[in-house]
């Protein structure tokens, strides 16, 4: 990909964000991605694979990860790179701070809205997954805050029960298109 984007994940907890995530990085030479999860887990000096307490979820720590992270997002746009967040980005407010780096910056942003059926996502937050720690609790409680898709800005919904190969080649696809467009 030679133009700069900056895209943004968004959904709920367990429908396939960071999967897609991964295999879209596969795909597209170049793009950096951060992982609020793992971003996390890094400032508060834990290893990926291990629970954070529940007081490294609190509204001060979350400023922290997303400071940190739209930090190391403008510095790399600016330097020429794509780059991915892979966020629940649930709500606009949440979204916003990143939409502002991008026409700060210069570059399009585009949203890549994951959804799956709660049945399938309450099956995947049973078992323990990488860097997250969400649980089904935490699902139900972040769905009835969520501003879902994200309308204030272009986006693809995609099902994350698909093959995420084959979904991250159809979302390729469809960022090449809008940036040819634009």
């Amino acid at each position: 990909m030679n133009r700069r984007v900056l895209l943004l994940m968004v959904g709920l907890p367990g429908v396939g964000k960071t999967t897609l995530a991964r295999n879209l990085r596969r795909l597209m030479d170049g793009l950096v991605i951060y992982e609020s999860d793992a971003v996390r887990k890094a400032l508060a000096g834990y290893p990926p694979d291990i629970p954070l307490p529940k007081h490294m979820y609190s509204p001060e720590m979350n400023e922290r990860t997303f400071a940190h992270i739209r930090e190391r997002t403008t510095q790399e746009l600016r330097n020429g790179r794509s780059v991915l967040v892979d966020a629940t980005f649930l709500r606009e407010e949440y979204r916003r701070p990143f939409v502002d780096i991008a026409i700060e910056v210069g570059v399009p942003v585009l949203a890549i809205h994951v959804f799956a059926p709660e049945e399938v996502v309450r099956r995947r937050l049973e078992r323990p997954r990488g860097t997250s720690d969400a649980n089904y609790e935490v699902y139900l409680r972040m769905r009835e805050e969520a501003q879902l898709p994200p309308d204030e800005i272009p986006h693809i919904s995609v099902d994350g029960t698909q093959d995420p190969r084959a979904t991250a080649i159809l979302v390729r696809t469809w960022i090449r298109g809008l940036l040819r467009a634009l």
